[in-house]
């Protein structure tokens, strides 16, 4: 297995790896190799439970495609674990030409089994009003790419002739996560059940997606003015105890 992970570990791009050595679900060894498909966590969402039981747990292509996929830990009876590389993994992000709009949750989900996610995003209607239309020119030449990763601080180059929609690897929690193209902050839809979508106008641009939630903003503004109240204090005490000594000496 650690030939497996040493040779997984030589990319030294971005993208997660599925371990078919076991319960994906209910190990945390990949996990300290890799950024994994798998995994146990407390705190999981919801979705990405109910994505596993529809798809993940059936090695669904497309979806391990979307997750941005590369590699395989598969056992074997003669190597033990090897890694095999997946050449159909999506990336940390594409250009989408069509959206496939639904009603519902249950209807997003259910969407996924059939559709190829390289092409198709299935936006649930509620998001309608943030798209310009439900299909975007084709751009053999537009580009997008993933060019400086934080967990917290995501930065990527995107560049097109037209306005596109574009696909992110990444789960959708607007809870905090924040979207900016050029500096400017501007909404992002969820697409796919679990991942970040974004509306990308023509040319070339910078996009970020950074981590801000309201209650680490809310927490700072305490702490710095409980630092100036206790600053204050302090001067105030200062200045009280020299004015009693002067009186004092007086």
């Amino acid at each position: 297995s650690i030939d497996a992970d040493r040779q997984i570990m030589q990319d030294d791009s971005h993208y997660r790896v599925f371990d078919l050595s076991g319960n994906p679900f209910n190990t945390a060894r990949t996990s300290f190799f890799h950024k994994s498909i798998g995994g146990y966590h407390a705190a999981k969402p919801g979705r990405m439970q109910e994505l596993f039981e529809f798809y993940i747990s059936q090695n669904h292509l497309e979806v391990l495609n979307m997750l941005n996929t590369k590699y395989f830990i598969i056992p074997t009876e003669e190597e033990g674990l090897v890694a095999q590389q997946n050449p159909d993994a999506n990336g940390n992000a594409w250009f989408v030409n069509r959206v496939e709009l639904v009603e519902n949750a249950d209807q997003e989900i259910l969407a996924l089994e059939e559709i190829n996610t390289k092409q198709t995003a299935v936006v649930e209607q509620s998001f309608r009003t943030q798209l310009p239309g439900l299909a975007f020119p084709e751009d053999p030449s537009a580009s997008i790419e993933l060019t400086a990763y934080q967990p917290n601080h995501l930065t990527y180059r995107s560049s097109a002739s037209a306005t596109q929609l574009a696909v992110f690897s990444e789960i959708y929690y607007p809870q905090g996560w924040n979207a900016y193209i050029d500096g400017e902050k501007v909404p992002h839809i969820r697409v796919n059940y679990v991942l970040r979508g974004l509306v990308i106008p023509a040319g070339e641009h910078e996009i970020r997606f950074k981590f801000e939630p309201e209650v680490v903003r809310t927490g700072s503004s305490i702490a710095l003015a409980s630092s100036l109240i206790l600053g204050l204090l302090l001067i105030g005490g200062i200045i009280w105890s020299y004015r009693k000594e002067v009186k004092t000496r007086e």
